[in-house]
């Protein structure tokens, strides 16, 4: 039995530990995109803001762990370009040497997680923009502030990850404003508890924008303001 997965941070490890308990024999083998597996995405933010200073501690296990406890074979910086159910097979790329090879499989798990909405601003591909998802895009966010240690800070949208760097943000010491599409905070959240949640982030000096989306980021290279469908400018 040869077990194939696709993704290597919560799901497919689990996914690969689980697989192993109830097949001592089978053959596991995960491809990651990424060069981090089986890291802590809820501490991404945290990480940014300083509480979590040690980097190691956002991924506390590699894949020599997995190696050696779970006999689970983990090939980082590989992406899966295709999948052939009739063939039982992926397509995969080494994104290291380029190299195109195909593995074959008797079960396959796909793993692959969330992909980031990126929603339609001009401008959103100013270098000053980032999306927070993986340990790398972590890495990029916090060099940037270190380097050019920016004093605003725009978070588009107010869901756990977005709040979550609100709140990171303003320990840094940035003003932080927060442009939401939905009329609350949280959509997740019962309108009552958003409310509160509002309240309290006005009360720490986060401006918050709800019923309002970002329609372009103006700047050159980088974005210094956004211009928002109420007509406003922050």
């Amino acid at each position: 039995m040869k077990i194939l997965i696709i993704g290597a941070v919560a799901a497919g490890t689990s996914a690969a530990a689980k697989a192993r308990r109830n097949n001592e024999d089978a053959q596991i083998k995960i491809f990651e995109m990424d060069n981090e597996i089986s890291y802590s995405a809820c501490g991404l933010p945290y990480y940014i803001g300083g509480e979590i200073t040690n980097r190691e501690q956002l991924v506390p296990r590699d894949a020599a762990f997995f190696k050696s406890k779970y006999n689970v074979d983990i090939c980082t910086g590989h992406q899966v370009l295709r999948i052939n159910p009739g063939e039982k097979s992926i397509e995969v790329k080494n994104l290291s040497t380029s190299e195109v090879f195909t593995e074959h499989y008797d079960k396959l798990i796909i793993s692959t997680g969330a992909t980031p909405v990126l929603p339609p601003i001009k401008g959103i591909d100013k270098k000053n923009v980032f999306i927070l998802r993986n340990v790398g895009s972590a890495d990029a966010i916090k060099n940037y502030i270190s380097q050019s240690k920016p004093q605003k800070a725009l978070v588009i949208g107010s869901g756990f990850i977005g709040l979550e760097m609100v709140e990171n943000l303003k320990t840094i010491g940035m003003e932080v404003t927060v442009v939401e599409v939905e009329d609350h905070l949280m959509k997740p959240l019962d309108k009552d508890v958003s409310v509160y949640l509002q309240d309290t982030l006005i009360e720490n000096g986060v401006k918050i924008y709800l019923n309002d989306f970002v329609q372009e980021l103006e700047g050159d290279e980088l974005a210094v303001k956004a211009v928002i469908k109420s007509g406003l400018t922050v």
